[in-house]
């Protein structure tokens, strides 16, 4: 959740100058009138923060002429007084006061936290905000917090309401992800009747707090309660508690089993825990709820084709070409893996095929490489064109060329398509475009990692073989360009050459 800075906006005054709250639908989690007190009392403690700092002044200037003429009653620092020289600093340190702006400047920012912080929990926004909008308020609220005023309060509430389901499914997504890596993809395959939670338990028995699992088990008991249209209470706790006053009085491994409404949780000596979920209505809510937020039809019709194995390309163009254009920071990250020169410094010969905006051919050109795009889109081709800065810019389908075997490439560095694995037919295309020893770094799906079809499986064995290495890019990488789909970036050698990471 973001705190809104606003002119105008959440509050509409209509011709007789009185606001009509009716139109303000923030207005019912918090009335006008307790906001205008809020804001009544802040603006009075910053009125009186002015007052004090004037009267600081004054006792400053005392205090600066009582050390002058302390000064002059002393004329050198002897053996008699030499021992509070310190504690002299000391006293006249706690009574400077700062500059006005300063002053002022933290008076305003602490004040207009505690109001934030005190508008949350008059709220209760704090159980509907998910882990990510809570560390994205607490990050904000430390460095700059907004000016508390009427409409700032009611635009941040009336924020909160058009984003509430956004963050609820996002909570799902990440909540998940952190139960099992397969679930950050959502890709072609749903949640089922059971989770396995790996190290649930240590070795004394108990919740292994370095995992986390308890939290996620919170987290998704309170999804079902409100996916079950019941209210959750303060700090429930529900499953995660049973288990734990279950647990207690033990010691070390052991087996155990316990059951609510939501769950059947099964511990092993192992330390892993099995969670069987009761309730397929409300599995399958969770599941279409996700696929809403991946951007994605439910998962049982979008299934990637099994359409032949790993040499078998689509021939069909992806829906809008599959454009997404690469955000800068995951361009930054994935260029600074790249192989862009070589060990003796010169530049490499760098393809961008579905160049696009040419987010990581541009970052390939300022590490000094030598480069060609590839885009298929007319309007973007000519947009590359027009930086000057490539070798050649190409107006094609790239899986319609063949590679010239005397003008192969020492890196290629890329973004295609993710849907229906077309990612996997774009890479593998583009390993021919490679010379013997060059290299590839490709961003890809997180599904690649872990789809059961047929290509999906052939390409990890492929890339298996070629000592391939993964790396996740953070959650939401894509989320600037329209795409909550997670990511990850490939980078393999063609020789199979073992990497550092």
């Amino acid at each position: 959740m973001t705190i809104m800075n606003v002119d105008r906006g959440a509050i509409i005054i209509d011709e007789t100058g009185e606001s009509r709250e009716e139109a303000n639908p923030a207005s019912a989690i918090m009335p006008r009138a307790t906001v205008e007190q809020i804001v009544e009392r802040r603006n009075e403690a910053l009125r009186r923060y002015d007052e004090a700092y004037d009267t600081l002044t004054v006792a400053q200037e005392a205090i600066s002429a009582a050390v002058r003429m302390s000064s002059q009653a002393k004329r050198s620092t002897t053996s008699y007084n030499y021992h509070q020289e310190q504690e002299q600093r000391n006293f006249l340190c706690n009574l400077k006061i700062a500059e006005a702006d300063q002053f002022k400047a933290a008076a305003r920012r602490l004040t207009d936290t505690d109001c934030w912080s005190h508008i949350i929990e008059l709220t209760d926004l704090q159980r509907l905000m998910d882990k990510k909008a809570k560390d994205e308020l607490r990050t904000q609220l430390q460095t700059d917090p907004p000016e508390i005023t009427v409409e700032n309060i009611y635009a941040t509430l009336q924020q909160f309401m058009l984003d509430a389901d956004t963050i609820f499914r996002r909570g799902i997504a990440l909540c998940f992800s952190t139960l099992d890596r397969r679930f950050r993809s959502h890709d072609g395959w749903k949640i089922g009747s059971r989770i396995i939670l790996s190290y649930a338990f240590n070795e004394w028995g108990s919740w292994n707090y370095h995992r986390s699992h308890d939290d996620s088990l919170r987290d998704i008991e309170r999804t079902f309660l409100v996916l079950d249209g019941k209210d959750v209470p303060p700090d429930y706790a529900g499953i995660v508690t049973q288990v734990y006053n279950g647990r207690q009085g033990g010691s070390g491994a052991r087996q155990s089993e316990y059951e609510n409404d939501y769950f059947i949780i099964r511990g092993f000596k192992n330390g892993n825990a099995h969670v069987w979920f009761k309730r397929d209505d409300l599995v399958e809510k969770v599941n279409k709820l996700l696929a809403e937020y991946y951007g994605e039809v439910i998962p049982e019709e979008r299934a990637p084709e099994d359409d032949g194995g790993l040499y078998t390309p689509k021939t069909s163009l992806a829906k809008n070409y599959g454009f997404f254009p690469t955000p800068d920071p995951a361009a930054q990250t994935v260029a600074a893996d790249a192989y862009l020169r070589n060990s003796k410094g010169a530049p490499f010969r760098v393809l961008e095929p579905n160049a696009g905006t040419g987010n990581l051919a541009r970052l390939a050109v300022k590490a000094g490489a030598v480069v060609d795009c590839i885009e298929i889109q007319g309007h973007l081709a000519q947009t590359l064109r027009d930086e000057r800065i490539y070798r050649r810019v190409i107006e094609a389908d790239f899986l319609a060329m063949q590679p010239d075997p005397n003008n192969l490439y020492d890196s290629i560095i890329m973004n295609p398509p993710f849907d229906r694995e077309r990612d996997i037919d774009h890479v593998m295309h583009a390993m021919k475009f490679l010379k013997p020893d060059g290299w590839l770094t490709a961003i890809m799906s997180a599904g690649t990692e872990f789809r059961e079809t047929r290509k999906s499986k052939a390409f990890r064995e492929f890339m298996e073989k070629k000592n391939a290495r993964y790396r996740d890019l953070p959650a939401g990488s894509f989320t600037s360009v329209g795409t909550n789909v997670n990511t990850l970036y490939l980078r393999v050698c063609n020789d199979g050459r073992r990497q550092s990471w």
